[in-house]
């Protein structure tokens, strides 16, 4: 070390002031701007393509009540006000959730047809399953509860407006736009009525937005599906049914939104 260093640190030293300090002050700094354009990087991304890359965030939405399917056209940022949160919360869940091994890539991989068919097995499947439970469940409540408990009985109506939303729409994809779809991704000839793909993927995204304000609703009759401390066992088992229903139908609504139709618009150019 030269005596010109030597003397540099031992008057810093007597002043109080390490040289030291001052590059790890400088190396801190830059970790924070770092941080800090990462942070915008997250806020300025559409919600649904952040869900498309990894689908555990789509967990994190659902935590902040964030709307990742019928929502995710919109940036973060935007998201996060609508939603009255503050995003640097919202950033630091993300940032949490690891990359590694999801099952988002792996349906992200899949062939237009193969995606097809994984909706219908899986999420139309479910949907047919639990929808006349959920009917079933709501009347019974109407019928046992009703006469006492009057918000009920617009629960149940709107349960019901949410099932009869639903089976109509599925059978729309699976006899009209999986068809196409399916043709596209097999560079097919299709003969078709409706004249360009977008036109029933325009139809569908706006009957998926009818079914987001039917669960909204559904949420404010229900305090969140939170059932009141009288409830009984059907009405319980009724309103964790719901939320699991909602929680499948956000994934199956972002799968089409945010992944299958973007895809298929980019084959029909």
């Amino acid at each position: 070390m030269s005596a010109t260093s030597i003397t540099q640190d031992a008057q810093a030293s007597v002043h109080g002031v390490s040289s030291q300090p001052r590059h790890a002050a400088q190396l801190s700094q830059g970790s924070e701007l770092s941080e800090s354009a990462q942070d915008s990087h997250w806020l300025a991304r559409k919600v649904g393509e952040l869900v498309a890359e990894d689908f555990r965030r789509a967990h994190v939405f659902s935590q902040f009540g964030i709307d990742f399917c019928c929502g995710g056209g919109k940036p973060l940022s935007i998201a996060c006000e609508r939603a009255e949160i503050d995003p640097a919360k919202v950033v630091a869940a993300l940032n949490a959730v690891t990359l590694t091994g999801s099952k988002e890539d792996e349906l992200n991989q899949l062939h237009l047809d193969q995606l097809v068919d994984y909706i219908e097995s899986t999420h139309h499947q479910y949907v047919r399953e639990k929808a006349p439970l959920l009917v079933e469940y709501s009347e019974k409540m109407v019928r046992a509860h009703g006469e006492h408990y009057a918000e009920i009985i617009p629960f149940a109506g709107w349960v019901r407006a949410l099932v009869e939303d639903l089976m109509p729409h599925l059978m729309k994809e699976e006899k009209i736009l999986f068809p196409a779809i399916r043709g596209l991704s097999q560079a097919e000839q299709v003969e078709t009525c409706f004249g360009h793909i977008g036109n029933p993927i325009n139809a569908m995204q706006h009957e998926h937005e009818e079914v987001g304000l039917i669960l909204q609703k559904l949420r404010e009759l229900t305090n969140d599906f939170t059932p009141p401390e009288h409830a009984c066992t059907t009405w319980r088992v009724c309103y964790a049914t719901l939320a699991e229903f909602e929680a499948d139908l956000h994934q199956h609504i972002h799968l089409e939104n945010n992944i299958l139709f973007p895809k298929a618009l980019g084959l029909a150019q």
